[in-house]
């Protein structure tokens, strides 16, 4: 499945000649098939003309070329009238409303996507604008919820609003639902509390209480040992402690 843009300026190569036809330049639309008719190829050149492969002769389709088996395959529009019917009807998906069988505006065509196998459209990318319709942003439509194609309108049958695909509608939301349940599991988590451990409380700032005149100082967690008076150490202290010798 292609997006109908990816098509366009892709080179058209013949296999048997190994010989580049052009390159295309826009799709011819079947609508009452819903699918790609032909191809219009633009030949190399200044006053190059322009041919029609009809797409039952596509071969394959590639991310940088188109091929299919021969040259003769790209003919001059006037030699295929129901093709050049088609050409002259002129349907353009791209731009077209979309209202549903009861009325209902659900936006416009901003885009289609075609089986690159059979040529088969099977699905529209939907665009809401403000005042258009309920939708908004964008949204695939599939093929098979769409009862016309027009000239100017594609009609859909009721209900089709149910069918639609929000993209990105759908990840912007689950992108707020993750989010979300991130910060609730964040949350649970900051909020358990393991059995054993006791939350710790700040602690409070030791009160320093005024000294005494020729006290120690006092303090919430004890009192302080004086110091020694007279000059005296420790080690002067010991020595008087020790009996005389004989």
């Amino acid at each position: 499945m292609r997006k109908s843009r990816q098509f366009k300026s892709l080179s058209v190569i013949s296999l048997d000649e190994g010989r580049e036809i052009g390159h295309i330049r826009n799709l011819v639309i079947n609508p009452q098939t819903s699918e790609v008719a032909a191809i219009i190829v633009q030949r190399r050149g200044l006053f190059g003309e322009q041919k029609v492969i009809p797409y039952a002769r596509v071969v394959s389709v590639g991310n940088n070329a188109l091929t299919v088996q021969k040259m003769a395959n790209a003919e001059r529009i006037t030699s295929l009238p129901q093709i050049l019917g088609l050409v002259k009807e002129d349907v353009r998906l791209k731009g077209v409303r979309v209202i549903s069988e009861g009325g209902a505006a659900l936006g416009h065509v901003e885009e289609f996507y075609v089986d690159t196998t059979t040529g088969k459209i099977t699905a529209f990318e939907v665009s809401g604008a403000p005042g258009e319709g309920f939708l908004k942003g964008k949204a695939v439509l599939p093929a098979g919820e769409v009862r016309t194609i027009g000239k100017d309108i594609l009609i859909v049958r009721n209900g089709a609003e149910e069918s639609l695909t929000r993209s990105e509608g759908k990840l912007a939301e689950s992108m707020k639902n993750l989010k979300e349940s991130t910060n609730r599991l964040v949350q649970k988590v900051r909020d358990i509390h393991i059995p054993g451990e006791e939350k710790e409380e700040p602690s409070e700032p030791a009160t320093q209480v005024p000294p005494e005149p020729g006290g120690a100082i006092s303090s919430g967690h004890g009192t302080e040992p004086e110091p020694p008076q007279n000059g005296q150490n420790g080690s002067s202290a010991a020595k008087e402690a020790e009996p005389p010798e004989k």
